[in-house]
């Protein structure tokens, strides 16, 4: 049985423009877990990181074909969604006796219309690692479909099915290591340009890890809201994966990619305790939630190597924070961002949306003022995007306020998708939904004086130097003109 996980090409310079330069590239971890599981069960499998190698779409076809696979995985986000609907078709046209599983939160949310246009012969509803597992089997034993839960298909008669149950795990324990020698290790480092504050060299180890799933909030913009309960690795474990991490890839940094890493206190002080134990020096960067951030909580991370936090603060306007669900006030923000501060040398990022619901022109100008005021390092300005599988997504849908690439004869345009990924400070797309206070235009002129406003202060000027180099000052200067000037 041969059997191929794909992370599609990735269509950075369509989506983001000049500003692909301060996105890394991270291990596709996901991919990575059902790798994991499926070696465990004695099954061959490759992994093609189409994204990362900087392959075309043709590339990845001649790959393909030259390998053979019986099975293909393919990893679909909203960024992907076109191209995996493209390849997906292609595949079940060249070889049709291959069988196409697509999984991940756009195929999901897309699923009748994935296969019902020919793009796959199954979809994963929920976490992949061991329903991808039970499908190799069924495939490889002539199994009923129906069988395994948390799947959709079509059946014989081309009607679209999707089996009840659930796919969530809720013993990470159980879940082997991400099968990390799969992949090309050197496509993954930072870059002393990035969207994270750690600053890399040209010979940074940069890695990522997950050691929780789920999050109990329910922010109205955010996909992980169908699956609020968190689910944690132990302690022990978390910190034998960044020895292994540290030791054997010789990474310096770990970026976490936990919805809520902090969730937990006596995990996350039992993880620094461990962390300090072992004597490993490797640096990490995590996001942050207001309401849990207390003095000792910040000297501990601290203590054991968090280099940075990022803060979903989204807005200074209580109204609108209120709207989108947060669930913090403008002084509990104030109060965590002042206390990290006063606490540590960590660095802190804040992430802001523009354009919430029912957001004034005057709401983002005070959101800006208020980004300025806090003592932050870094601050990034995002268009408000509804994803697909967010809540704020259901609703626009169901009172068509939205264009979701559906059309009413049931075909798909998939071009649609491409304007729910991009940073539009940095391409000439349209946003994919703009509040009807604000408008097109509008929004992304204040996209673009929130970045200028915030970064072309001497203060942060100062701060950012180090991250320029006579070899990336053009790259730079082009990706500045094109955030900051209108």
């Amino acid at each position: 049985m041969n059997i191929l996980l794909i992370n599609p090409p990735g269509q950075l310079k369509n989506l983001l423009g000049a500003g692909e330069i301060f996105v890394p590239k991270y291990e596709p971890l996901g991919l990575l877990y059902i790798a994991a599981v499926i070696k465990k069960s004695g099954y061959a499998v490759t992994v093609i990181d189409s994204y990362a190698e900087g392959l075309s779409l043709e590339d990845l076809k001649t790959r393909i074909l030259n390998q053979g696979p019986d099975i293909v995985g393919i990893s679909t986000l909203t960024c992907n969604g076109a191209i995996s609907y493209k390849l997906g078709q292609w595949l079940k046209r060249t070889l049709p006796n291959m069988l196409v599983v697509l999984g991940n939160i756009h195929a999901q949310v897309y699923a009748k219309q994935y296969l019902e246009n020919g793009c796959c012969d199954i979809v994963v509803h929920g976490e992949g690692e061991y329903t991808f597992l039970e499908i190799i089997k069924s495939y490889e034993k002539k199994l009923r479909l129906g069988d395994i839960p948390a799947i959709s298909f079509l059946d014989a008669n081309g009607t679209y099915c999707k089996t009840p149950g659930s796919a969530i795990i809720t013993d990470l324990e159980k879940l082997p290591f991400p099968s990390r020698d799969l992949v090309n290790p050197n496509l993954y480092n930072l870059t002393e340009i990035s969207n994270q504050l750690y600053i890399g060299g040209r010979n940074t180890v940069a890695k990522t890890m997950s050691t929780s799933r789920g999050c109990p909030y329910r922010c109205t913009f955010c996909v992980v809201h169908a699956n609020n309960r968190q689910r944690f690795n132990s302690a022990i474990r978390v910190v034998e994966e960044m020895g292994i991490l540290e030791k054997e890839y010789g990474a310096s940094y770990v970026t976490i990619v936990d919805p809520l890493f902090i969730g937990n206190k006596q995990r996350l002080f039992a993880i620094c305790s461990e962390i300090k134990k072992r004597g490993l020096k490797i640096k990490w960067g995590c996001d942050a939630h207001i309401h849990l951030i207390t003095p000792d909580l910040i000297e501990e991370v601290e203590s054991a190597g968090c280099y940075e936090l990022d803060f979903g603060i989204e807005s200074g306007v209580q109204r609108l924070l209120d709207i989108i669900r947060k669930g913090t006030t403008i002084q509990q923000i104030k109060e965590a961002i002042y206390t990290t501060k006063k606490y540590s040398r960590i660095h802190i990022s804040g992430l802001f949306i523009l354009g919430l619901p029912t957001e004034t022109y005057k709401d983002s100008l005070e959101t800006i003022r208020f980004a300025k005021s806090l003592p932050l390092d870094m601050a990034q300005f995002s268009i408000l995007t509804p994803y697909p599988g967010s809540p704020l997504f259901n609703e626009l849908s169901e009172k068509g306020q939205i264009d979701t690439g559906i059309r009413k004869d049931g075909s798909m345009d998939i071009s649609v998708w491409e304007r729910y990924s991009s940073y539009i400070s940095f391409t000439d797309n349209n946003p994919i939904w703009v509040t009807p206070e604000l408008s097109h235009t509008v929004i992304k002129r204040l996209q673009k004086k929130a970045q200028r406003e915030f970064y072309l202060r001497p203060s942060q000027i100062i701060k950012h130097l180090r991250r320029v180099r006579a070899d990336n000052l053009f790259e730079l200067i082009k990706v500045l003109l094109k955030a900051f000037v209108v």
